[in-house]
């Protein structure tokens, strides 16, 4: 039986999202911050898109902006935005510096909204595309979803592709967001030498 590969990739489109707009102005709780979060993000029976203990995390690593008191901040709330979306392809490591490295540039709340609305205008538009792509790569490599071995090898083509982009990304935070430690390290490693 034939599956139509092009309604499988429109039904699996990210619709889902929390807007700059949609985050309170007052700072919230961290309870707060998990429904909100699950209200524009989570799914039926899916995963919380956030929990305490995530927050919790984020905070003792320096991924948000330290806390004052038991409330979070718009801008908090748009840092572990930021986490959650980055988290999907880069490291938490690379997640950090990416941050930091935002933050030490000056983009706080009203600049990380303005990423966000940003990548939201363009959301439609690049789902169109990347669904447009993904068929022409099928019609071109005579890729079918006919049977099981067809679909592996297609996931196994997701997989490559997926690969790809997340290199892509990895080398984005390299050269965009260099480590800080990594001058650090050499400066100790010339101390030991002399």
């Amino acid at each position: 039986m034939a599956i139509d590969a092009q309604k499988l990739l429109e039904n699996s489109e990210k619709n889902k999202a929390l807007h700059p707009d949609d985050i309170p102005a007052l700072d919230l709780y961290m309870d707060q911050i998990i429904a909100l979060m699950s209200a524009h993000l989570g799914g039926d029976g899916e995963r919380e898109p956030l929990t305490r203990t995530m927050i919790h995390n984020y905070s003792k690593a320096g991924l948000i902006s330290p806390v004052k008191g038991k409330k979070y901040s718009k801008e908090h709330i748009l840092q572990m935005l930021a986490i959650y979306s980055l988290k999907n392809t880069l490291s938490i490591a690379q997640v950090k510096r990416v941050l930091n490295g935002a933050s030490a540039c000056g983009v706080h709340e009203k600049e990380l909204a303005q990423c966000f609305e940003t990548q939201l205008s363009r959301r439609d538009k690049i789902s169109r595309e990347m669904t447009t792509c993904m068929l022409h790569i099928m019609q071109e490599t005579d890729m079918k979803l006919d049977t099981p071995e067809d679909a592996l090898s297609f996931l196994l083509t997701l997989t490559d592709i997926t690969d790809t982009l997340s290199n892509f990304a990895a080398a984005i935070t390299e050269h965009c967001f260099p480590d800080p430690e990594v001058p650090k390290k050499k400066e100790k490693k010339k101390e030991k030498k002399e």
